[in-house]
């Protein structure tokens, strides 16, 4: 079997669903944009939405930071609309996004710096008297990276957290099981409630 693969293929082997097809399907979309990705997604994800979030994750896991960031936010949706089934799909909407932030930030924060270091050179329109505002962001954007780096456990945990306690009270699906997760972790001092009390 051919790993490179066109659309149908790739769209085959995740309805196949097995472990190699997966990993064919997620090296053959490396040929293909976000875009074209996230559509084929939209059309398989409700028949199919195990094998889709399968591949989704691995498929992120494979792409370069900045495309990872577009792409986790590009495909953020499916875990409202054929991927909702999934548990815990919110939470892992939105780790998807925030484990995507710090790498692509980092990009940009290089780029930065070697811009500043090429301040000097002929060819740009810009000096260094410019150019301290970009170390300036990139240092701004590396802070803000971070602390979303670090909430990355405390969604885990709360996803974790909530998971077991509405395992454990099938009765009490629902929104209660996260608020008293949310009230738990004002006592707890590992994960202090840092910027919002929601």
């Amino acid at each position: 079997m051919n790993p490179i693969g066109t659309l149908d293929e790739i769209r085959d082997w995740i309805i196949s669903g097995t472990e190699h097809e997966i990993r064919f399907a997620i090296e053959g979309a490396a040929r293909y944009s976000i875009g074209m990705i996230n559509q084929m997604l939209e059309e398989l994800s409700y028949e199919h939405d195990e094998n889709c979030d399968v591949f989704l994750r691995g498929w992120l896991g494979s792409l370069s930071p900045l495309e990872r960031l577009a792409a986790a936010e590009a495909t953020e949706s499916h875990y409202q609309l054929g991927l909702v089934g999934r548990p815990q799909a919110e939470d892992r909407a939105l780790l998807q996004v925030m484990e995507s932030v710090k790498p692509a930030i980092e990009l940009v924060a290089e780029i930065f710096e070697f811009t500043h270091g090429r301040a000097n050179d002929p060819d740009p329109s810009y000096t260094k008297r410019f150019t301290p505002r970009l170390l300036a962001y990139a240092e701004q954007l590396r802070s803000v990276a971070e602390d979303i780096s670090n909430d990355v456990p405390l969604v885990q945990f709360m996803s974790a957290e909530v998971k077991r306690i509405e395992a454990d009270n099938p009765e009490g699906y629902g929104q209660p099981a996260k608020y008293q997760v949310a009230d738990a972790l004002t006592q707890n001092l590992k994960f202090p409630a840092k910027k919002s009390d929601d």
